[in-house]
């Protein structure tokens, strides 16, 4: 019976960074995947709001929204699988399974890409892209610290 018990393994402990990490994506993820689901639905009606006024004040400053009228509604339709596709990886990852990160790190390199084929106008991502390459790096420290285990 030692034997036995000493044969199992003992079960990997999720660091607490990729907790949070993971938790924050889940919450992004959803969040984004819920609000592309709403625009992708009522693509239609939006863009009848935007055609009578493009321009929209918001807090006393007025932004230009036309060019909401010349996207494709398939962007948003893309946006919600690759969105749904990052958060099966961070759900991989929170079961700390190595392919989690793969899946993860690709889809979030698809959606850095992706509004610059559907939407070129839009200025170049430098947040996103430092907020991609953050999460990727501390992902990538977390699993590779589990993984030595």
């Amino acid at each position: 019976m030692d034997n036995i018990e000493n044969s199992i393994e003992p079960k990997k402990q999720r660091p607490s960074q990729l907790s949070l990490l993971c938790v924050l994506s889940f919450v992004g993820g959803g969040a984004s995947i819920f609000s592309n689901f709403i625009i992708y639905s009522l693509f239609d009606q939006i863009k009848i709001y935007f055609e009578d006024g493009a321009i929209q004040k918001i807090l006393g400053t007025e932004i230009d929204m036309g060019f909401l009228l010349a996207i494709n509604p398939n962007f948003f339709l893309m946006q919600i699988v690759l969105f749904a596709v990052s958060v099966y990886g961070v759900y991989l990852m929170w079961n700390l399974k190595m392919t989690g990160f793969h899946i993860y790190s690709v889809s979030q390199i698809l959606l850095l890409i992706l509004p610059e084929i559907f939407v070129p106008s839009l200025p170049f991502p430098f947040f996103e892209i430092a907020l991609t390459v953050i999460f990727v790096l501390l992902y990538f420290k977390n699993l590779k610290e589990v993984g030595k285990e």
